[in-house]
């Protein structure tokens, strides 16, 4: 029975002659098929074995990647943690207005939220955990961040916009 590895070792053993210093086209592509197949195998790996995967594109559309939350009854934030990452990286939300931000771990590290400015923290949290905050705050840009030592340099930090 045939498997795709013979095939890719059939198309490298057929050999053409070439130019000196220049390669078969069949062996690049042979060569080509196996840094795929490669590429793949190792991203699965990554995706079943726990270790986290950067994030990718824009937050979906949610109230947390919305331009702004606005009105009574305010469907509340949601904020990830990932190592060394928020998602999303700024939201924006109604001046002078209790809003509720769930603030979820998915990373494996420990990670929290914090405004300095609103005197605003939620505990350590370890991977799976959540907390709730309430933020009801005046017009203007505030930075969250993750006050574990050396996550904030490392650039896990984000805006709110408050209008």
């Amino acid at each position: 029975m045939s498997t795709p590895l013979d095939d890719i070792e059939l198309v490298e053993s057929k050999t053409e002659e070439t130019a000196p210093g220049r390669m078969n086209r069949r062996k690049v592509v042979g060569m080509g098929t196996g840094l795929v197949v490669g590429a793949l195998v190792t991203r699965a790996a990554f995706a079943q074995g726990g270790t986290p995967t950067p994030p990718s594109g824009t937050p979906s559309a949610s109230p947390a990647a919305s331009p702004m939350a606005s009105g009574a009854g305010i469907a509340p934030i949601q904020i990830h943690t990932i190592d060394i990452a928020f998602d999303p990286k700024a939201f924006t939300i109604p001046a002078k207005t209790d809003v509720q931000v769930i603030v979820t771990n998915k990373g494996v590290l420990q990670h929290d939220f914090t405004i300095d400015a609103l005197k605003i923290a939620t505990k350590l949290l370890n991977g799976g955990e959540s907390e709730t905050v309430t933020i009801n705050a005046a017009a203007g840009e505030y930075q969250y961040y993750c006050s574990v030592p050396g996550h904030k340099e490392a650039g896990m930090v984000g805006k709110l916009t408050v209008k």
